[in-house]
């Protein structure tokens, strides 16, 4: 069985003699020309993170595999999820305020909302991009769930604007139980899976305004960061639809080795 991805020639997928071909990738192919058909024509099933009505396709979003097992089903991803949430008491009074970690900005977004939030207090970068402290590194060991998990609000958008594309990035962040802020799947992301109302949004420059604000009211308010901290992260049937993606990807991949066994 080969499984291929966009880093590559896609001549080579073709010229393989694997009996059968997968296609996954946790990159937006828009970004990737080449691949933009998901390899429709070439491989025997398709895996990636955007809504395609095809019976070799399967949605599996790249953030499954940071934080699920391989041979995940409801139950242990109930218990997953139920790892996530941590119900604030105290509201965190004691957290720094914000951080950043990424090795890069392409789009410019971390950029504007690392200068747009410094303005209310210091913005802590621990990553390759705008670093300027080294406590993820020295402190933490890489470790970044502990490191963001420090701070109320955590600046995570993605790479780049698509629906349904969505990385770990986000996750990181609610798994650390801190204020997720962010961009990205067209500001609605994983909506079967989480509360958007629990998550921070940047709308564009014009919005770096009322954000600020937002952000700004929070911080200073142990009350309402509490109460906003304290929602429910997940959507109630959100567990079912985790498992239903493991399970087609299952299914896709048996049927596809049968088929051609």
């Amino acid at each position: 069985m080969l499984i291929s991805s966009v880093f590559g020639p896609k001549k080579a997928i073709k010229l393989s003699e694997s009996k059968v071909k997968m296609f996954y990738t946790g990159e937006n192919v828009m970004r990737f020309p080449e691949y933009r058909d998901q390899c429709h024509d070439l491989v025997d099933v398709m895996v990636g993170f955007d809504h395609i009505d095809d019976d070799c396709y399967q949605r599996f979003p790249i953030w499954l595999e940071y934080f699920f097992p391989p041979t995940a089903n409801k139950a242990a991803i109930d218990l997953v999820l139920s790892q996530f949430v941590k119900k604030d008491i105290c509201a965190d009074q004691h957290k720094k305020f914000c951080a950043l970690v990424s090795s890069h900005d392409k789009g410019d977004k971390r950029t504007l909302l690392f200068n747009s939030l410094s303005e209310i207090e210091r913005v802590d970068s621990g990553g390759k991009f705008l670093n300027n402290t080294s406590a993820l590194k020295e402190e933490f060991e890489d470790d970044k769930i502990r490191f963001i998990g420090q701070y109320k609000f955590n600046i995570c958008p993605e790479n780049s604007n698509r629906e349904g594309y969505v990385t770990e990035k986000l996750f990181e962040a609610i798994r650390s139980n801190t204020i997720p802020i962010y961009w990205g799947s067209h500001n609605n992301p994983e909506p079967n899976v989480l509360n958007k109302d629990a998550i921070l949004f940047y709308e564009g420059s014009d919005s770096l305004g009322s954000l600020n604000r937002q952000v700004k009211e929070l911080h200073s308010n142990p009350r309402l960061y509490k109460e906003f901290l304290n929602q429910d992260r997940f959507q109630p049937h959100a567990a079912e639809y985790i498992a239903d993606m493991f399970e087609g990807l299952y299914s896709k991949v048996r049927m596809a080795l049968v088929q051609n066994n």
